[in-house]
């Protein structure tokens, strides 16, 4: 048998349990056991009293010849063959001698006793030794009535009531233990396959999960969490390595150019106002990959849950009203037509400058691909236990297929390649709304696209 087994939690708890279990039973049993013991005394106390106040009251009713003869006839009848019965004058026998009481009645005319049968009658060495219940009665004129009865019978019982005692307790204690090596052995197995499983994630399949049964037991419930928390890494993982390889690329274009422009620059002399126009241009490129790092750094700490601490009760009207005022003079430069509405009294708590950062980026998207002569709309509302933050435009849309990767870090639809930007700004609006245990809804418009935060307030 593995050793194993018999370290595991389990199979040690189930030992435990079987001993107590056991213990409790054999205290239960003894318990049976004693009462029953004592309870087959007091039957044979009775009957023994009884029978002696029957003799008693004839002996009175009569003289001590009838008594005589009733017990010689009792002797004789095999009906009362389980009673013996000694009547003899203290002159003659004084079988007070040697016979030590267990207890006597009040008026101590009368004593119990449990002596061996070889006391009372000689001849039989076979049943010498067999315990007999004895009651001893004094009777006037000096007479000793001696009532007993064979205790083979019970004590023939008892024995069958100890050994079922002793057999109940055995095999409580054998189950017990077979019990606690099969739920030894089913953490084991489970145990092994957390092994194994955890051993191919590390080494590198990150896809691997921990197995998980229908039992919904301890064991699926840890393994669940562990499941989450590995789809959580292998998201991070991978977003990572999207990360990088995307950075990689558009981050490559902006060096090249600076670098051929600073090496075209000084191929030749030039004048002061060239080299002023190149820096500018260097410059620009530069903030340009300050803006991307900072956008990365953003959603990385909004995704890591960093700035939790920094919440507190937001006004969403006054921030709706701020980003109204913001955008509005934009909207008139760019001829675009621009309305933001919101319900008073609409409070959230969370980071105030990562949700007035998300609500511009998506004005920013909005603003940028909707043509001369479209609208945009910024509303903010309440459903039920729901706030609704939606900026809705007018521009070419998203394709149903696109929906999907547009929050995805460095995607930019083939209708933005065109435009400046990053491919960051969904992004960290997905990464604020997870902050913030908020749904990012995209909906499609004709024409134009309506995106969503909708943010649950029993959170």
């Amino acid at each position: 048998m593995n050793l194993k087994l018999f370290r595991t939690t389990a199979f040690r708890l189930s030992l435990i349990y079987a001993l107590t279990f056991s213990l409790i039973a054999a205290t239960a049993m003894g318990f049976i056991y004693l009462t029953a013991k004592k309870e087959l005394m007091n039957q044979t106390d009775a009957r023994l009293q009884l029978e002696a106040n029957i003799l008693i009251a004839q002996y009175r009713a009569n003289d001590i010849d009838s008594l005589f003869k009733s017990l010689q006839q009792k002797q004789e009848d095999k009906r009362t063959s389980f009673f013996i019965y000694v009547l003899v004058h203290h002159d003659q026998k004084d079988i007070t001698t040697g016979f030590i009481p267990e207890y006597t009645t009040a008026d101590g005319s009368q004593s119990f006793a449990t002596l061996p049968m070889g006391s009372l009658l000689k001849g039989d060495a076979k049943h010498e030794t067999d315990p007999v219940r004895v009651l001893l009665t004094q009777l006037p004129d000096g007479y000793q009535l001696l009532v007993a009865r064979d205790l083979n019978d019970q004590q023939k019982v008892l024995k069958k009531i100890f050994s079922a005692v002793v057999l109940t307790i055995l095999i409580t204690l054998i189950l017990a233990l077979l019990v606690g090596m099969f739920f030894g052995q089913q953490v084991l197995r489970r145990i092994e396959k957390v092994r194994l499983a955890a051993g191919e994630i590390i080494n590198g399949d990150l896809s691997r999960r921990m197995p998980v049964n229908r039992r919904n037991n301890e064991f699926d419930q840890l393994s669940r969490t562990i499941n989450s928390m590995l789809q959580r890494l292998e998201q991070l993982m991978h977003g990572m390595h999207n990360v990088t390889d995307n950075l990689a690329h558009d981050l490559r274009k902006p060096l090249n150019r600076m670098r051929n422009r600073l090496e075209v620059t000084l191929l030749e002399n030039r004048d002061c106002d060239t080299y002023q126009e190149a820096i500018a241009e260097t410059i620009e490129d530069t903030e340009e990959l300050i803006k991307t790092f900072n956008a990365l750094l953003s959603i990385t700490r909004a995704e890591s849950g960093e700035r939790r601490q920094d919440w507190t009760d937001v006004d969403l009207t006054q921030l709706i009203e701020q980003m109204g005022e913001l955008y509005e003079a934009a909207a008139e430069e760019a001829d675009i037509s621009f309305n933001a509405q919101s319900e008073e009294g609409l409070e959230l708590c969370g980071n105030k400058q990562l949700l007035a950062q998300a609500v511009t980026n998506l004005l920013d998207n909005a603003m940028k691909f909707t043509p001369a002569g479209g609208r945009v709309t910024l509303t903010a509302k309440r459903y039920g236990d729901k706030i609704d933050i939606t900026v809705a435009d007018t521009g070419p849309g998203i394709p149903e297929a696109e929906k999907e990767h547009i929050f995805e870090r460095f995607v930019r639809l083939d209708t933005a390649r065109s435009t400046p930007g990053s491919g960051l700004g969904l992004s960290l609006v997905k990464a604020v709304a997870q902050l913030h245990q908020a749904e990012v809804i995209v909906t499609p418009e004709n024409p134009g696209v309506a995106i969503t935060l909708r943010f649950n307030m029993e959170k």
